[in-house]
């Protein structure tokens, strides 16, 4: 895993999948607050290095142990493709996330970073959904990304930013809104800070699911992602 690991339930998620699967995890922890900050301050310089040292460390630890899954951000996973082949070293599969991806994004590291060789698995996420599956992302679809919360633990909505008790049409974009329900916690219509496109059921997932997630209010102000 490359990427931040606490105070987030992501890391414990991540160990859990090597755990079961009778593999060892190994973690490169980073502090994205760190790198937000040093953006905003324009020192550009200073998260490039940052980021070298991380990908240095990664690279380190995959041409010496025996890995074939990873965990990254698509940032992250472009920087290691610089610096090794991925399918090369083992890898069969990725997760991805940590930021907003598009078509463009996702069809670059399928075709460029992983060369057709291994699955990106995409992923969509926090403490109070859980993690969000993705349908299937390939050409056929020219590389379109939309998720699918884990019912009946979350439920998400693509609602009208103005007059939140209102859902948008399928096609159209607005602000996603989380309900959570576990034995611990109800949370009722909580405004994440992503805005995404409403989608129709699919198959494997049949109820809506929320496409080209991206940070709300996108096109209006820009937004700091760090090393995501």
């Amino acid at each position: 895993m490359i990427g931040p690991t606490g105070p987030r339930r992501l890391r414990l998620a991540i160990e859990h999948l090597a755990n079961i699967r009778s593999g060892s995890c190994y973690f490169l922890d980073l502090d994205p607050r760190w790198v937000k900050i040093r953006l905003a301050q324009g020192k550009a310089d200073e998260v490039k290095e940052y980021m070298a040292h991380v990908i240095s460390q990664a690279a380190t630890i995959i041409k010496h142990r025996d890995v074939n899954c990873l965990f990254a951000t698509p940032r992250l996973l472009e920087a290691l493709g610089d610096e090794i082949s991925v399918p090369e070293a083992g890898i069969r599969g990725v997760f991805c996330g940590g930021t907003s991806m598009t078509s463009q994004v996702i069809r670059f590291l399928v075709e460029e970073i992983l060369e057709e060789e291994g699955q990106l698995v995409p992923t969509y996420g926090n403490t109070l959904m859980g993690l969000a599956c993705s349908r299937p992302v390939g050409p056929e679809d020219d590389y379109s990304l939309t998720y699918y919360a884990p019912q009946p633990r979350a439920v998400l909505r693509v609602v009208n930013p103005e007059e939140t008790t209102q859902t948008v049409k399928v096609g159209e974009w607005g602000r996603v809104e989380l309900t959570t329900l576990t034995k611990e916690l109800f949370m009722p219509r909580f405004l994440e800070r992503d805005e995404a496109i409403r989608r129709p059921p699919y198959v494997k997932y049949p109820w809506d699911g929320v496409g080209e997630v991206r940070p709300f209010g996108f096109t209006e102000k820009k937004t700091i992602e760090g090393v995501y």
